[in-house]
């Protein structure tokens, strides 16, 4: 399904929720993306807005109704993400029973980027009814190993702890350094994200975690993962979903399911 067609097949959730006013989802519509393009680092435009991926991000984050979330890879998913998380902040504020939450930042999204001018570009386009509920952070990604498997690693990420987790970064040609030779500036090499391996043991249960595209990624965070996890792998639309299927840690721990 070109873009066009998934503007208009999602024309109508897009209205409804005014996400129009965020996004022109008509801006290079006709852009038919190339092998390389996201890999090469000589596309000099931000890859279009894909509606299909940008509601079902909207629709995710609205459904699991996460507190904190964490990006990595700025774009128009930030925006899509924050509005969300507004209207998330709406509804929980309407609430009648105001429960203690032992969480410093909740309805925020930190989002994780190697690029100071694409963060720069997307702070251009937020909205003042979303700008509070934003962080950036900048930094550089370095190859390493994950159990003598080589990966790449964010050498600074956030000091939090997230309840949703959306990956769609970095690209390949952002990582630095190289493993015996092998660099992941090799456009045929597909990125290997361990960040969240290294993240895990500090996860909370009810976590998800979105990997947008990245499937040789995703699957080397299954088997690498240790502890219990739904995986659904939608191959037609190219994302996995985790979710970290645990009990509650305790009463100040909670997500916002537990009070669903």
């Amino acid at each position: 399904m070109n873009r066009r067609e998934q503007y208009e097949d999602n024309r109508e959730y897009i209205h409804k929720n005014c996400l129009d006013k965020l996004i022109n989802f008509e801006e290079n519509i006709d852009y038919s993306e190339g092998a390389y393009d996201s890999v090469n680092g000589k596309l000099n435009i931000a890859i279009p807005p894909e509606a299909n991926d940008l509601v079902r991000l909207h629709k995710l984050i609205r459904e699991k109704k996460p507190f904190t979330v964490m990006e990595f890879g700025v774009g128009f998913s930030t925006l899509i993400i924050a509005d969300a998380l507004y209207k998330n902040k709406e509804d929980w504020e309407l609430r009648d029973v105001k429960d203690q939450i032992r969480n410093r930042y909740m309805f925020r999204l930190f989002s994780v980027d190697v690029s100071r001018k694409w963060i720069e570009a997307t702070k251009c386009k937020i909205p003042t009814y979303i700008k509070d509920f934003i962080s950036f952070h900048v930094s550089n990604v370095v190859a390493g190993t994950y159990r003598d498997q080589i990966c790449h690693y964010y050498k600074s990420l956030p000091d939090i702890v997230p309840d949703f987790i959306y990956v769609d970064g970095p690209a390949s040609r952002d990582v630095k350094g190289s493993v015996h030779g092998l660099t992941f500036s090799c456009d045929e090499r597909t990125v290997m994200s361990a960040d969240l391996l290294l993240m895990e043991p500090v996860f909370t249960p009810g976590l998800n975690i979105l990997i947008d595209g990245r499937t040789n990624n995703a699957r080397f965070l299954e088997r690498n993962f240790t502890r219990n996890y739904s995986v659904d792998w939608d191959k037609g639309n190219d994302i996995t979903l985790f979710s970290l299927e645990e009990d509650s840690l305790g009463k100040y721990n909670k997500s916002w399911g537990d009070y669903i």
